[in-house]
């Protein structure tokens, strides 16, 4: 029969069993951090609600992005409960089945001591020349080694697979938590990204005057707002202006210069001719 490395088996037993043990920590504390953050930012979102603006415009914004950002919370919510649900239960479950194997790498130990003091107590009977032969000392031998072999065999089978089965489970168990926070994050930078583009999009001063004519306020301040509006349009204008004043004097100034260095040039070259001239004269 196959020697049982029993101590190896117990020790990579233990070591399972440490190992899934901290993975059901880990993923405790993921469950009780994720539900307290989702609460703290339901919570806001909420307050977003909340908020006491009058201007419509502004106050539909406010409330597309609280309903958009709290039906996100929610669905990651559903996710979360998921690791109470699914994958807790999974190391949980593995645990007890390491623990199983413990108790039957125990009950191997046994019957195999106690198969060993009964040849033991056969050879004593033999030395004797007592006939143990189909006595019920022989029977049991036999029993528990045909117990010990294949108890044997799949205790070998299991330690062994106890690295690619961890593997497999801990890559299920990564998978999951990388998918669901990757689509929420992909969500969120989409409900985000609308309320950039409603912020960008909407005329938020142009509303203004709708939303003060709303609650009974003058003609006159509705009709400052517009002239404040105007005013800022001109100062706008008035820049665009200065800045097309700005780039036509850089123009001018550097068509005089170029001018300049062109007559500067041709003055030289006058000059230089007539040396030369001077010079034929003198030879």
């Amino acid at each position: 029969m196959e020697e049982i490395p029993i101590p190896k088996f117990q020790q990579k037993t233990e070591t399972e069993i440490k190992n899934y043990s901290v993975i059901k920590s880990v993923l405790s504390k993921l469950y009780d951090t994720e539900n307290e953050l989702i609460k703290k930012r339901k919570g806001a979102f909420e307050d977003i609600k909340d908020i006491n603006e009058e201007n419509p415009v502004l106050k539909k914004i406010y409330k597309n992005f609280s309903e958009g950002m709290l039906k996100l919370e929610t669905e990651k919510e559903n996710q979360v409960m998921k690791i109470k649900t699914k994958l807790i239960p999974t190391t949980e479950a593995r645990i007890t089945e390491a623990k199983r194997t413990k108790q039957n790498i125990g009950n191997y130990k046994n019957i195999e001591s106690k198969t060993k003091a009964q040849e033991e107590e056969v050879e004593k009977m033999k030395k004797k020349g007592q006939d143990v032969k189909g006595s019920q000392i022989s029977l049991n031998i036999s029993q528990n080694k045909s117990y010990m072999a294949e108890e044997g065999k799949g205790l070998k089978d299991q330690i062994m697979n106890y690295e690619a089965d961890r593997i497999n489970i801990n890559k299920k168990i990564m998978l999951y938590l990388i998918n669901f926070e990757m689509a929420y994050h992909a969500k969120y930078i989409e409900e985000l990204t609308k309320l950039f583009n409603d912020i960008k999009e909407k005329d938020l001063k142009k509303s203004i005057k709708d939303s003060v004519m709303s609650v009974g306020v003058s003609q006159n301040v509705a009709d400052e707002i517009d002239d404040e509006e105007q005013s800022e349009n001109n100062d706008d204008d008035d820049d665009e202006d200065d800045q097309e004043e700005l780039k036509k004097s850089k123009l001018s100034k550097s068509k005089k210069s170029a001018t300049k260095k062109s007559k500067n040039k041709s003055q030289k070259d006058d000059d230089d001719d007539e040396n030369e001239i001077d010079d034929d004269d003198e030879k």
